[in-house]
C-alpha cells in the first residue's frame, strides 16, 4: 500500500476551535449553578453562626435571668451620671457560652477595648491595649463567611479618647444587636421602657424573656452587618469585641415614640426612613448601594439572616415590608408582626 494513502489522526484546527468554543460554553453555563452552590454553603455557615448565638443569648439569659447588654459604659452616652467609660460589648460577655472561656478569662473589665470618649467621660483605667490579645483576636462565629470584609483590623488613633473610633488592631465583624432606635449615643436600656421603639438590647442593659411582650418567635436579636467598603464610611462597625463608635448596635428608625402606626392608620415613618434604614438600605438612595451605620445589611442575594430572640432563625427579604421589620425589632409595640 502506498504511504500517500495513509490518514493521520487527530483534530483540524475547525474541530479544535469548535471543541474549545463547546468547553467555554458548558464552563460559562456551569459557573452561576457553582456559584450559587458555593454561597448557599456560605449562607448556611452564616445560619449556623446565628444558630449558635442564639442558644449563647439563652445560656447566658439561664445564668443571669436576661440578655447581656449589647455594650457596657459606652464612651458616647453624653451624661455626667457616665463616670466610668468601658467600651465593653456584650460579644464579650458571650464568650463562656461560645466555648471561648479563655477568651473571657483573659479579658480584663478593669479597662476599655477602646478609649472612644469623645465628650471628656472618664475612663478610669485608661489602657485599651490590655485588651488587645482578646479583642484582636479573629473569632469565626462572629464572621459571615460570605462578607469580603470580615475579619479584617483596623488601627486608628490608638489609647485617644477624643477620637470616636479609637481602635488598636480591631477585627471586624459580621453582627449586630437588635436594639430598636437607640444607638451607643442613648442612656441606658432600662430608662426607655417608655418608648415603644425599644429593642431587646440596649446601653447597660437588655431585656429578659418576660420584658418581650410581643413575643419572643417575633423578635429580633441579631442581625448580619456587612461594613468597610459596603456602608458609607470604612470606620462604621460591625467590630464585635471592640467597644468603639457603631461596634454593635442594629438600628430602625420610626418617628413616634408611642406607635409604630398611629390611631388614624398614618404610619409613623416616611419612605425615608424605610429606604435607610430597611434592609441593606442605601442610605439616601446612594448610587453604590452603600449603608449607614447601624443598618443591618448583607452581601447575601436579597436580604440578610437573622436570628430571633426564641432561637430561631430567619432569612429576610429586603424588599420586606418596613413596618414589619420595624415591630419585629421593637419588643412591646404590641402589634402583631403579620407574615414575613
Amino acid at each position: 500500500m502506498s504511504s500517500n494513502s495513509v490518514r493521520r489522526g487527530g483534530f483540524t484546527l475547525v474541530e479544535l476551535l469548535v471543541v474549545i468554543a463547546i468547553i467555554g460554553i458548558l464552563v460559562a453555563l456551569l459557573l452561576p449553578a457553582v456559584q450559587a452552590a458555593r454561597e448557599a454553603a456560605r449562607r448556611t455557615q452564616c445560619n449556623n453562626n446565628l444558630k449558635q448565638l442564639g442558644l449563647a443569648l439563652h445560656n447566658y439569659h439561664d445564668v443571669n435571668g436576661t440578655f447581656p447588654p449589647a455594650l457596657i459604659g459606652s464612651g458616647r452616652w453624653n451624661n455626667p451620671a457616665n463616670n466610668n467609660v468601658k467600651n465593653t460589648t456584650g460579644f464579650v460577655l458571650l464568650l463562656p457560652q461560645m466555648e471561648q472561656t479563655p477568651m473571657h478569662d483573659n479579658y480584663n473589665f478593669s479597662y476599655p477595648s477602646s478609649a472612644s470618649s469623645p465628650y471628656g467621660l472618664p475612663i478610669v483605667n485608661l489602657n485599651d491595649a490590655i485588651n488587645q490579645p482578646v479583642y484582636s483576636q479573629r473569632l469565626k462565629a462572629l464572621e459571615c463567611p460570605s462578607s469580603p470584609v470580615g475579619g479584617e483590623a483596623m488601627t486608628r488613633n490608638v489609647n485617644t479618647p477624643s477620637d470616636f473610633y479609637s481602635m488598636n488592631n480591631a477585627r471586624r465583624t459580621n453582627y449586630l444587636f437588635a436594639t430598636g432606635v437607640f444607638t451607643d449615643y442613648d442612656q441606658p436600656w432600662m430608662n426607655l421602657s417608655a418608648d415603644v421603639r425599644q429593642g431587646a438590647f440596649g446601653n447597660d442593659g437588655a431585656a429578659n424573656m418576660a420584658a418581650i411582650t410581643d413575643g419572643t418567635s417575633n423578635t429580633i436579636a441579631i442581625g448580619e452587618a456587612t461594613g468597610g467598603r459596603h456602608k458609607l464610611s470604612t470606620v462604621f462597625g460591625p467590630w464585635g469585641l471592640n467597644g468603639t463608635h457603631t461596634c454593635c448596635h442594629g438600628r430602625v428608625v420610626s418617628l413616634r415614640s408611642d406607635t409604630v402606626v398611629n390611631s388614624s392608620g398614618i404610619t409613623a415613618y416616611t419612605s425615608v426612613e424605610a429606604r435607610d434604614w430597611g434592609i441593606n438600605g442605601p442610605y439616601q438612595g446612594n448610587t453604590q448601594k452603600q449603608t449607614y451605620a447601624w443598618v443591618f445589611n448583607s452581601v447575601h442575594p436579597g436580604g440578610a439572616m437573622f436570628v430571633f430572640a426564641d432561637g430561631s432563625t430567619h432569612f429576610l427579604s429586603q424588599t420586606m415590608d418596613y413596618g414589619t421589620f420595624l415591630r419585629l425589632n421593637y419588643i412591646h409595640d404590641g402589634m402583631p408582626t403579620g407574615d414575613y
